[in-house]
């Protein structure tokens, strides 16, 4: 038997909100108010040529996740070669990951536990997307096997 809890089905409301404030405590630390745009419980900025957005998502009864990603590339060629490009740069990226969405968008995302949610990983979640989604979307556009379908 594992020495760690099992995760509870459920969703922990007061939990959900209270991490919601929390993040809107620590983006206002981060940013002006006019640089932020937060529509339905997401949080959006602008970062060179990319939007970062940051959400709130109830995980279990006892923790929540908040999300931090950005759409790198939208609307793109699904192709072995893009896997694999996609793959090869998870395995070199030591926090987050870049996919594809359902409806064929490049994401790179950074997901972090919120029930012990401190600024400094939080802070570092942010810069890492910014700067990675930032680098990586004209990198991806360039290659002739990622162009838009």
């Amino acid at each position: 038997m594992p020495k760690f809890a099992i995760l509870k089905n459920g969703v922990n409301e007061s939990l959900v909100t209270s991490v919601q404030q929390k993040v809107t405590d620590y983006l206002g630390r981060l940013f002006e108010t006019h640089e932020l745009v937060t529509v339905e419980g997401i949080s959006a900025f602008t970062y060179g040529t990319v939007q970062i957005e940051v959400q709130v998502v109830a995980w279990h009864s006892e923790d929540v996740l908040v999300k931090v990603f950005s759409y790198v590339c939208e609307d793109v060629k699904l192709t072995q070669e893009l896997a694999e490009e996609l793959l090869r740069l998870n395995a070199t990226t030591s926090f987050g990951s870049f996919g594809i969405t359902f409806d064929s968008n490049v994401i790179f995302s950074y997901s972090l536990a919120g029930a012990n949610l401190d600024f400094n990983e939080f802070a570092a979640a942010i810069q890492t997307v910014a700067t990675i989604a930032d680098d990586y979307d004209e990198k991806l556009k360039e290659l002739r096997s990622f162009q838009t379908a």
